[in-house]
């Protein structure tokens, strides 16, 4: 179902890229309520996943667009799952245990079309441009504002989780990397987003057995429950909303998603946990902007 397909005006993948924008934010922060509340970490990443991919693959076949089956769609759902999902979400969930703010942690995600850029550029996809460069310096110095500074986290032992967070958009990177090299198959977004959710399971559900995090639904809901259900839609909004505005707009038009979901973890960080960033955290978030609108730039309207 190509919604944007209905509407191909830009105020609808605006909108689109706005909700987007909102789901990611919310995201970290129901992610910081479950494992903070005592969902095993593999777990939660386990049943989210389960969950998000249900939900679409009901809509898939609901709308008679059911995931395609073949090696090459297997191979592709499993890389960009387990890159784009699985690993970043396991990251994500260890970091948000130690309390490292949630508001942070949609911080260090903008730095994913900067690394996005370096590997286009080291594979091939784009050629190499000093001002892009230029911002890849700039979004890493938003990073050291965070975490050099003595008084700008909660704790100087955030400083490590800080570094292990960034492996979460080196995996947003790698993913969309992956999926260049591999060239997938053109598929609906709904049954994309189901075959996404649901390849990685497997390599999860081993996981869980071997770190011993074993858990279900049971007993009574409490706010950790109720955050799991409900990242399960949000993040299947979110994939399917990511794939329908690649589709319409191309995937620069969707980097500037990374604009929103900074702000929007931070006010659902504070909305959730009370989190007060410092100054300093704040002030990174002029370099990380400012590096993302020098690496999403079109080429042509520089002035060299």
């Amino acid at each position: 179902m190509n919604i944007g397909a209905l509407r191909p005006n830009l105020g609808w993948p605006l909108l689109m890229l706005f909700v987007t924008g909102v789901a990611y934010g919310l995201t970290y922060s129901l992610t910081g309520v479950a494992v903070r509340g005592g969902v095993p970490l593999i777990a939660y990443v386990f049943w989210l996943g389960l969950g998000a991919g249900v939900v679409m693959l009901a809509l898939s076949l609901i709308f008679r667009v059911p995931p395609r089956v073949g090696w090459a769609y297997i191979k592709c759902f499993t890389v960009t799952g387990t890159t784009g999902f699985a690993i970043p979400y396991i990251i994500v969930a260890v970091v948000l245990e130690q309390n490292l703010p949630a508001g942070v942690m949609s911080m260090i995600i903008a730095l994913a079309p900067l690394m996005t850029y370096l590997g286009a550029v080291i594979f091939r996809f784009e050629p190499a441009w000093w001002l892009r460069f230029l911002g890849l310096f700039i979004g890493i110095a938003g990073i050291v504002l965070i975490v050099a500074p003595e008084a700008s986290l909660p704790s100087p032992d955030l400083v490590v989780w800080v570094m292990v967070a960034l492996l979460v958009p080196l995996g947003y990177a790698t993913t969309t990397i992956a999926a260049a090299l591999m060239r997938p198959p053109a598929m609906d977004s709904l049954a994309f987003s189901a075959g996404f959710f649901i390849a990685p399971l497997p390599i999860l559900a081993i996981a869980m057995v071997v770190r011993g995090d074993l858990w279900a639904f049971g007993g009574g809901f409490g706010d950790a429950e109720w955050a799991l259900v409900l990242s399960m839609f949000v993040q299947g909004l979110g994939i399917y909303l990511f794939l329908e505005v690649v589709m319409l707009m191309g995937p620069v038009f969707f980097t500037t998603v990374n604009f929103i979901t900074p702000v929007t973890g931070i006010l659902f960080g504070m909305a959730f946990f009370g989190e007060r960033l410092s100054f300093w955290v704040l002030i990174a978030l002029v370099p990380l902007f400012l590096g993302l609108l020098f690496v999403i730039m079109p080429r042509k309207s520089a002035v060299i």
